[in-house]
């Protein structure tokens, strides 16, 4: 039977693939391509990574961080109090199966790279985003330092972005056409993103509040933005809320070994919030929002700029809120770039096109540019480079 059956299953398997795209499809439609494709993508990373490992670790990197919350937890205990100390549990439960140390860390991260930028250009596919405009968005997410440092020195966050960008093209499949299951699976994928670093948080919050600005593929009917909103936000929700509950149930708080921030600490962060946009680096902060809403003038979309500024705002209050590591570097400058590639509708006209590209290849000036002016950055591009030394010496 199975003799008969399998040449069957190839033959609509290879009119399936000679079949014309829909945009439901993955990229690229042949398992063996689109694996492929991950591994190429994750090679530039790794490449990194390996160099990485012969030189001085920099100092304060959230991996750092990482091994130093692992080597804190007692996993002998009999009681459930190190249960509540997990967070965040998908990237502390990877570090603890990982034997390798910092070099496991960094090449889980490059594995991680090859999911998200094959994801990427499934996305760019599937909204028929121009190859030159899809190219150039590519280049200006990833061949820059902040991309590299964020993979290799910072898996947490990594994570958390990786499955953010796996749930925003599902997110695209569930609100622009209308896949029930592709809204289940992105709001499962924001839960581990939240569930990764406490970024995640923030990528989950943005996510839900993008989602009504994304066309919509089924007619119109009362409630169908917000029904939306509930399907991908609840995991992310319901999961918090019984960690929560129970917390307070076996140990009277809600969070109990989380760090707090006082009240009165906090007129003292928002100060120092503020002089941040008297310097480069906020200045750079904000020019990736400015070239956000560039990019939604030239398509003539400019409902999408408050998306762009309300995720401006969020990403504030995570940097008020102490949510964001100090090591890390990037964050907003490569969620706003992911956020226009998946929200921002393609170019109807040349003259968009080329306006689009334009405000693209800006992006990647944004991005070098940041990536000099964060010293950390700076530190890991030394040390990289002191690797390269002798291979053209």
């Amino acid at each position: 039977m199975s003799t008969m059956t399998d040449p069957g299953l190839r033959e609509r398997d290879r009119r399936r693939r000679r079949a014309p795209r829909t945009r439901l499809d993955q990229f690229p439609r042949d398992p063996i391509a689109r694996w492929s494709l991950r591994i190429v993508l994750m090679l530039p990373v790794l490449a990194v990574v390996l160099l990485s490992a012969s030189t001085p670790a920099v100092e304060s990197t959230p991996n750092q961080s990482l091994v130093a919350a692992l080597a804190q937890i007692d996993w002998t205990r009999g009681d459930g109090q190190w249960l509540a100390l997990l967070y965040p549990h998908v990237s502390i439960l990877i570090a603890a199966a990982n034997p390798f140390g910092m070099l496991g860390l960094g090449v889980v991260g490059a594995v991680a790279s090859g999911f998200l930028l094959q994801k990427v250009a499934e996305i760019i596919a599937q909204r028929a985003i121009p190859l030159s405009t899809g190219i150039i968005l590519t280049l200006a997410l990833a061949a820059n330092p902040l991309y590299f440092y964020f993979a290799s020195e910072n898996l947490p966050g990594f994570l958390a972005f990786t499955f953010f960008g796996l749930a925003m093209a599902d997110l695209v499949r569930f609100v622009n056409w209308g896949s029930t299951e592709s809204g289940f699976r992105a709001g499962l994928l924001l839960m581990l993103s939240a569930f990764s670093d406490p970024t995640g948080i923030l990528f989950a919050v943005v996510a839900i509040l993008a989602s009504p600005f994304l066309r919509h593929g089924r007619s119109a009917a009362p409630g169908l933005r917000a029904a939306n909103m509930l399907v991908i936000g609840f995991p992310t929700a319901g999961a918090f809320t019984t960690i929560v509950l129970l917390n307070l149930a076996f140990f009277a708080s809600p969070w109990p070994g989380g760090a707090s921030t006082s009240i009165g600490a906090y007129p003292v962060l928002l100060a120092d919030l503020i002089a941040l946009y008297t310097t480069p680096t906020g200045w750079l902060l904000a020019a990736a929002v400015v070239s956000a809403w560039l990019v939604a003038i030239a398509v003539r979309r400019p409902l999408t700029i408050p998306a762009s500024a309300l995720v401006f705002v969020l990403i504030n209050a995570a940097l008020l809120l102490g949510m964001i590591h100090p090591g890390a570097a990037g964050v907003t400058f490569l969620l706003l770039t992911l956020l226009a590639i998946t929200i921002i509708p393609a170019a109807k006209s040349t003259l968009s096109n080329v306006l689009v590209d334009l405000i693209a290849v800006l992006q990647i000036g944004i991005a070098w540019a940041a990536a000099l002016d964060r010293a950390i950055v700076q530190e890991w591009m030394v040390s990289i480079a002191q690797a390269l030394l002798p291979f053209f010496g």
